[in-house]
């Protein structure tokens, strides 16, 4: 894993976001899939960055990026959208936006108290219920601003008459943002329209044995994978809050039983498409991308933490050390853009993106900002309080006003805490570590370990503020393989759950050494 801590790489991805605001186009996020998608990824990004960590958004910054959103929204529909009126723009209607503008007002109901996104999501909302037909599909002649704007002409968005159609990209990607922001204002016609558009994609998009359909993976489909995940954890999060343990139980099935198979590698390759390849890289695989990859993360968190699956944690950490924190572009990769303007240089450190090799790294805004709303989630686990104790779920370095972890790895993990309080301290060991390497010492003396399933307990009466626990287990070496869907094998070497070498080894953005 790279030498920098998680609460470093989320700053580095922070700054990103900022250095991707045009000062030439009035501070819009412009060069990456679309101002008026990018601008509503931003604002959710950004206030959970500044929430989590206190990253600082300077005001004038923020004040012009308030001012785009404003202007991106005033509309009839209300439509997150590029606006017509700024000429550098080119406008379209974009249902993929149901989504980016619901993120948007809920961050800013969240951490501004708005008043206006309140009611600027309420218009959407409006929009969207009377479009949203009884069978799952969008009649866009509804929208005020259809047939005056142009509509977009991507495949996703085609939803033919009288036959199955996938809608993970409109309405499924929209249902997170929709239960987010119902939970931040209490809206009753967002928990009608998230009820609603749950029920379809119940019936519509899963299969309740976990088994990904075939419609969706089917060359004839132009699926779109992180639409496809971000459904999931839309009807993940809509089953938690009304507590329909069918929605919760359908996502985890899912997980089990089909992602790994469709949607991600045990690394964490993840396609852009799913179904018909798109966008093929060289070898004709569809290219890479790291948001999807953060959704998966942020389903195994959840369905961890709230469901009591904790030995996805496992899943969690292996993804974060061995494809989120390596894939971000670092200073030492921006030698490779030698040949780009000072602002172009800018929007590639910190970020994360598109790539067309599997192993490789890329910037686009959009992902770097899916990806910085993923490490928030896990940052904020990172030490969790309960009756049980102070749990610390994750061996990665941090520090709050619970305890300070510090982690290392080289022939072993060795993992450091340091409690503020006095309380039991439980500690996450990983499944695949050799339980007679484990060991525990409390202020440098050996301790009996104390197993609670996947937990090693430090009880509260040998822990007080300024205690050390140091906990020490094997790295298991061994030798995994990964095949793309043209075939094409790479071989990796893993140590614990980090991969430290591949070959092939093929671009000089790679994020593994050569084997």
């Amino acid at each position: 894993m790279p030498d920098i801590t998680l609460k470093q790489s989320m700053e580095m991805a922070g700054q990103c976001c900022l250095d991707w605001l045009d000062p030439e186009k009035n501070f819009m996020p412009t060069g990456g899939y679309e101002v008026a998608h990018d601008t509503g990824r931003w604002w959710d990004a950004m206030l959970r960055l500044e929430d989590a960590a206190g990253f600082v958004i300077p005001e004038h910054l923020e004040d012009a990026m308030m001012s785009n959103l404003k202007t991106l929204t005033d509309n009839p529909d209300g439509l997150l959208m590029n606006n017509p009126n700024v000429p550098w723009l080119k406008p379209m209607i974009n249902p993929h936006n149901f989504r980016e503008a619901m993120i948007a007002f809920n961050a800013l109901v969240r951490y501004r108290n708005s008043e206006w996104a309140k009611k600027a999501g309420h218009k959407l909302l409006e929009t969207m219920d009377k479009s949203f037909k009884s069978d799952g599909r969008f009649d866009y002649t509804k929208l005020e601003s259809y047939g005056k704007i142009p509509h977009t002409s991507d495949p996703c968005h085609n939803q033919p008459e009288d036959t199955w159609f996938d809608a993970t990209a409109n309405s499924g990607r929209s249902l997170e943002g929709i239960v987010w922001f119902y939970e931040a204002t209490g809206d009753d016609l967002a928990i009608r329209l998230a009820h609603r558009i749950a029920r379809h994609h119940m019936k519509n998009t899963v299969n309740k044995d976990g088994s990904t359909r075939e419609e969706i993976i089917s060359p004839e489909n132009v699926g779109h994978n992180h639409s496809y995940l971000g459904t999931l954890r839309g009807l993940l999060l809509f089953g938690l809050l009304t507590q329909q343990w069918e929605y919760v139980d359908v996502v985890e099935a899912t997980y089990r039983n089909g992602l790994w198979k469709n949607n991600i590698s045990e690394s964490g390759w993840t396609p852009h498409d799913l179904g018909k390849t798109r966008f093929p890289n060289n070898d004709g695989d569809p290219v890479a991308e790291t948001a999807s990859c953060g959704d998966v993360v942020q389903l195994g968190l959840w369905l961890a933490l709230h469901c009591g699956n904790v030995e996805l944690l496992d899943d969690v950490e292996r993804l974060m050390r061995s494809r989120i924190l390596p894939a971000q572009i670092k200073e030492d990769d921006m030698k490779h853009f030698g040949n780009l303007d000072e602002r172009n240089q800018k929007k590639r450190l910190g970020a994360w993106g598109v790539h067309g090799d599997p192993y490789g790294k890329g910037s686009i805004h959009d992902v770097l900002a899916a990806v910085l709303h993923t490490t928030v989630d896990v940052y904020n686990s990172i030490i969790t309080r309960s009756p049980f104790g102070i749990t610390i779920n994750f061996s990665l370095d941090y520090s709050d006003s619970l305890a300070t972890i510090e982690s290392r790895r080289d022939e072993s993990a060795e993992i450091i805490i340091r409690p503020k309080i006095q309380d039991n301290v439980m500690i996450r060991i990983p499944q695949w570590t050799s339980e007679d390497t484990i060991s525990i010492t409390i202020n440098g003396k050996n301790y009996p370990k104390l197993r609670i399933g996947p937990w090693l307990h430090a009880p509260r009466d040998e822990v007080k503020p300024g205690s050390e626990i140091v906990i020490r287990y094997n790295l298991p070496e061994r030798i995994g393989t990964e095949i793309m869907p043209s075939g094409k094998t790479y071989k990796l070497k893993w140590k614990g759950d980090e991969v430290t070498v591949i070959s092939p080894h093929e671009s000089p953005l790679c994020i593994y050494n050569p084997m």
